[in-house]
């Protein structure tokens, strides 16, 4: 395929997908709030526009061969989507998104009962991977990059992220944006779900130790202090504040173990083993 959408270009996901496609010299668009404010690479054709705007998201998808979707930290998500989703129908667009997707939908039935808060994002989902655009449907554990939120109370010294004793699997988004971007530019690419997987599980206790050797200072785990949810206010704010303070209660709840098979799979669609998060520390302290 020779032209891709992106959505979420100047985020965190968004962005890294766009990254890895510049890199690998995709023609690539994106839509985008404010074209003053993008600060994306020369080489992007950029659309002005708001998701939420049809004729927007319609110009924007107009004329490619893929379209990456994630989520943004929206009261209306699902209608969003849904907008997105008719239009890339439409448009004959081949859909790829990152998020949370269970495909079977007892499960997914069940997963809303669980985690009403959820309820929305697995709506959203199951929609998109409805539709006639030959959707690959990638979710995502958590996200190592997640830490460049707390990257200042970190190097202060505290780790403030809630994490489960029993550790959580996290993922390198590198990792997830090389394959995002193979679903986005190899037709051959198997319509489906797909798990995206870090190659360990960690709890806040290890993830903090990491971070302190790569700083070479003492850093400390404050995630099991009740009042995370105040650290989490003074870095977040509006839905995108609501979202992670649901997401980090589960997070902090039950453990995310690792499972060998996955990690089997995930270094398959990578051509490599997926890196650690000690890997991501290094990277990003240097």
């Amino acid at each position: 395929m020779t032209k891709t959408l992106i959505i979420g270009a100047t985020g965190t996901v968004g962005g890294l997908v766009l990254d890895e496609a510049v890199r690998r010299g995709v023609d690539v668009r994106a839509l985008v709030r404010n074209k003053e404010r993008a600060n994306l690479p020369d080489t992007v054709e950029l659309v002005e526009g708001d998701l939420a705007d049809r004729e927007a998201v319609s110009r924007a998808v107009r004329g490619v061969d893929s379209a990456f979707y994630v989520s943004p930290h929206e009261t209306n998500e699902i209608e969003i989507a849904t907008v997105f989703g008719q239009e890339a129908e439409r448009a004959g667009a081949r859909l790829v998104f990152g998020g949370f997707h269970i495909e079977d939908a007892d499960a997914r039935e069940a997963a809303a009962r669980a985690i009403p808060a959820y309820k929305p994002k697995l709506q959203l989902a199951a929609f998109l991977a409805s539709t006639d655009t030959r959707p690959a449907m990638f979710s995502l554990t958590n996200f190592a990059q997640n830490d460049e939120v707390f990257r200042a109370d970190i190097e202060a010294g505290v780790f403030p992220t809630p994490l489960h004793v029993g550790g959580v699997n996290r993922i390198d988004l590198r990792d997830a944006a090389e394959v995002l971007t193979n679903a986005l530019t190899d037709v051959s690419f198997a319509a489906g779900s797909y798990q995206l997987v870090g190659p360990e599980s960690l709890n806040g206790e290890q993830s903090a130790r990491i971070w302190a050797e790569a700083l070479g200072r003492e850093v400390r785990y404050t995630g099991d202090d009740p009042q995370w949810r105040e650290a989490f206010a003074k870095r977040l704010q509006g839905q995108k504040l609501q979202d992670w303070i649901r997401s980090f209660e589960l997070l902090s709840a039950a453990a995310i173990p690792t499972d060998p098979a996955d990690v089997e799979t995930m270094t398959k669609l990578l051509g490599h083993a997926p890196r650690t998060f000690r890997d991501y520390v290094r990277d990003a302290v240097a």
